[in-house]
């Protein structure tokens, strides 16, 4: 499977044991942020072991900058029409080169592919492929059928590891390996959930994210009122122009928006179903994240 600087993941909030099974209630609403890297040296990467409680130790690795890679609601990108099934995107911006974007269709059965490398070279999947199950543990595997533009191709995912990766970028703690038949390897970190590593056979990518944490976002001056509203919520704190978005526990963009140059800063919310949700802000600098109840 051709996985060159494509992402191929979803998030996940909440930490993990060393033998977490992966499954949707760990999606978070929040999206991540991420620096991207190019493994320069060595040629290949070394072989990592398999099992539980595994330290994976590639400190010794030189990693070049290429650009950034953000996970996005589908609704808020350039080509969501054209793919309305998507309800998540992966947004990947290549130093030099442009903007590229992966659909998703994420479910409780999984994270399936649905398009890649739109707008340079789209490919189109008439059977999508599936890149993680949900539900997932340590030593499962699973099999998936998948059509695209070069034709038709099956590939069994195995979750063979779990451990700590150490990389130039830092240490990260409960990871996930998964690996496939086809010669993919990928490495999720999982506090939140993003591939920190994707090794297709040809390169090497890997990750760090580069946004605050949620519970930096939760302590953010930006606040909102009436809590539990009704109609419209106001937003205090938050600067003119800045992007909003309306998103559910389960991470569905519920509605977007820009906040007003003058007048109230105020967001119409009676559309939306009672219960909990979160509105999240883009002021251009950083991301503030706001529950909220809706009666």
């Amino acid at each position: 499977m051709r996985t060159l600087l494509t992402p191929l993941a979803g998030l996940l909030l909440l930490p993990l044991s060393a033998q977490h099974t992966i499954s949707q209630s760990d999606l978070s609403p929040f999206g991540v942020q991420t620096d991207m890297h190019l493994l320069s040296a060595p040629a290949s990467l070394p072989a990592l072991s398999d099992g539980n409680n595994q330290t994976w130790d590639l400190s010794g690795i030189t990693l070049q900058a290429v650009g950034t890679l953000n996970f996005t609601p589908a609704s808020g990108t350039p080509y969501a029409a054209t793919y309305p099934t998507a309800n998540w995107a992966w947004a990947q911006i290549i130093t030099g080169v442009g903007a590229n974007y992966t659909y998703l269709d994420i479910s409780a059965t999984g994270i399936n592919i649905l398009a890649r490398d739109v707008p340079s070279d789209p490919d189109n999947y008439t059977d999508p492929v599936q890149v993680m199950k949900f539900p997932l543990a340590l030593g499962e595997a699973y099999t998936d059928s998948y059509s695209h533009s070069t034709g038709s191709s099956t590939a069994t995912w195995t979750y063979t590891g779990a451990g700590t990766l150490i990389t130039p970028l830092g240490t990260f703690m409960n990871v996930a390996k998964v690996q496939n038949n086809e010669g993919d390897l990928l490495l999720w970190n999982t506090a939140p959930l993003y591939p920190i590593l994707i090794d297709d056979g040809d390169n090497v990518l890997v990750f760090a994210q580069n946004n605050v944490g949620v519970s930096e976002h939760q302590r953010s001056p930006v606040g909102t009122y009436p809590n539990p509203c009704r109609d419209r919520l106001t937003v205090d704190g938050a600067v003119a122009g800045s992007s909003w978005r309306i998103v559910d526990t389960q991470g569905r963009t519920l509605g977007i928006g820009t906040v007003g140059v003058t007048g109230d800063q105020q967001v119409d919310v009676s559309g939306l179903a009672p219960g909990s949700h979160v509105l999240v802000l883009n002021d251009h600098a950083r991301f503030h994240c706001v529950r909220f109840m809706k009666e």
